[in-house]
């Protein structure tokens, strides 16, 4: 510290600023010591979190302190720390709220993954069991469900193919339809 000067709380935050610029270090151990916690304070009344508020009224410090030679403040020391700190924190919420919006996007996208799997292992599942059951149909029922099913081929044009009546191959792709839904039919 320079002679001769003396630094008191009562100096204006004006005077302590100048004195500051001239890389006077207890100038600036004044300033943080009047406003550390009242900063702290406002910080928490938008961040609920103890740690990250006092990360954030620190780098505000070190900042100050980094740039007091250069720091040209027009309105009061007490504005411009409000609102660099209100800054930090606009800043800080809008950083979490990405972040979130990522990890909430990241999460849905890893459940819809896993549900894809988890459908195309029952969807496996249960082509087997429908194959299973179509091998145990009596062969005119799995010829006519495997033309309607597979071909999509309408009951007309599957009575041309197998050389049946229409109202008989509808009956046997009803009969059909009636051994796989009971075969498929879950035991409780």
């Amino acid at each position: 510290m320079k002679r001769g000067i003396r630094i008191e709380l009562s100096q204006k935050d004006s005077d302590v600023l100048r004195l500051m610029q001239k890389n006077d270090d207890r100038a600036f151990e004044l300033l943080y010591k009047r406003y550390w916690g009242p900063l702290l304070n406002f910080a928490g009344h938008f961040i609920h979190d103890a740690d990250s508020c006092e990360e954030m009224v620190q780098q505000l410090f070190v900042q100050l302190h980094a740039r007091r030679s250069a720091l040209r403040i027009r309105s009061s020391v007490s504005s411009y720390l409000y609102a660099a700190l209100r800054n930090r924190i606009f800043n800080y919420l809008r950083n979490k709220a990405v972040y979130q919006k990522h990890v909430l996007h990241a999460t849905s996208t890893k459940s819809m993954t896993q549900n894809d799997v988890e459908q195309l292992i029952n969807l496996k599942q249960l082509q087997r069991e429908i194959s299973d059951s179509l091998s145990r149909m009596p062969a005119k029922y799995k010829e006519v469900y495997l033309l309607r099913d597979e071909n999509r081929l309408t009951v007309k044009r599957i009575s041309e193919i197998v050389k049946r009546p229409a109202d008989t191959v509808e009956k046997q792709i009803r009969k059909a339809t009636e051994l796989l839904r009971k075969d498929l039919r879950p035991t409780n």
